[in-house]
């Protein structure tokens, strides 16, 4: 007999190793005092000991471990044949993973990158910032941020899961890929009401919700700037809708303008295009009217 301590000298491990060990089921002490309870093991069992521990590191789990302990050796080495098939068909997998990992990193960044561009082209005209009242300087900032979030966002969507929509006008696209190769071709430039989002939705009044509440609102006035800064904060998690009715030479209705406006509200907000909608439309009286509205 020899103590726990002397066992665990000789199996060159700590005696907390073999505790788990029997804790476990894989080799319990020969014997263990009743009155002191100190373990006692054979040095024989030094071999079960070698057994157990190399099974361990080839990745062996517990109940295969349990039900090779009787086995004999030419028994052990037809299990680490089967175990090396099992890690060379795992390492194969885990090969394919990473390619497949670095293919789609390289399309995320390029789809990434291709909506920016275009964000940005939809987002050049000097007086579509100048009528949100943002100085040159501010939209060199608004633009990079929207880059991060942009990242950020796509990055999410593509973790959790969900779809990404486009809608430009009365057309729609679903797919990052497909969003990506209609926008390399140059589609749409020209458009007008642009919508990213995780869910299909069309720009259409009749989609605002009609149980969505009026938080803010605005008539008659000249610029988008003489009240932009009044908008009430938003919550996160919430789904907002901001509705423009506008005279027909008010620089709403020009192109861009939509995403502009969204630009600015998802950089202020922390937040991409999802959860922030915007319509545009002309009004019946020539004048400017707005309303922000939360679902």
């Amino acid at each position: 007999m020899i103590t726990i301590q002397g066992f665990a000298k000789l199996c060159g491990c700590n005696a907390q190793t073999l505790r788990y060990y029997d804790k476990i089921g894989l080799l319990a002490p020969a014997k263990v005092d009743e009155w002191t309870g100190y373990r006692y093991y054979e040095e024989e069992q030094a071999m079960l000991f070698v057994k157990i521990k190399n099974l361990q590191l080839a990745d062996f789990s517990i109940e295969e471990i349990k039900g090779l302990l009787d086995q004999d050796d030419e028994a052990l080495a037809r299990a680490f044949e089967v175990k090396i098939k099992e890690q060379q068909a795992k390492l194969e997998q885990i090969k394919k993973i990473q390619e497949s990992y670095l293919i789609e990193k390289m399309e995320m960044k390029k789809i990434v990158n291709t909506m920016t561009n275009f964000i940005e082209e939809q987002v050049q005209s000097p007086a579509l910032w100048e009528e949100c009242g943002v100085n040159p300087k501010e939209e060199t900032q608004l633009v990079a941020k929207a880059h991060e979030l942009l990242a950020n966002w796509m990055t999410q969507c593509k973790e959790m899961g969900e779809e990404v929509f486009l809608n430009v006008d009365d057309r729609e696209v679903a797919g990052a890929k497909k969003i990506g190769k209609v926008l390399e071709k140059g589609d749409w430039k020209e458009a007008q009401k642009i919508v990213l989002s995780k869910e299909s939705r069309k720009d259409e009044e009749g989609k605002i919700p009609a149980n969505a509440k009026l938080l803010f609102e605005r008539h008659d006035w000249a610029h988008v700037s003489d009240w932009i800064d009044e908008l009430p904060a938003r919550a996160e998690g919430e789904e907002y809708y901001f509705r423009f009715n506008v005279a027909e030479d008010s620089a709403v209705l020009e192109p861009g303008f939509t995403m502009t406006f969204m630009l600015l509200m998802a950089a202020e907000y922390e937040n991409f295009i999802g959860g922030i909608n915007c319509f545009v439309n002309k009004s019946q009286d020539g004048k400017n009217h707005f309303e922000m509205l939360k679902k």
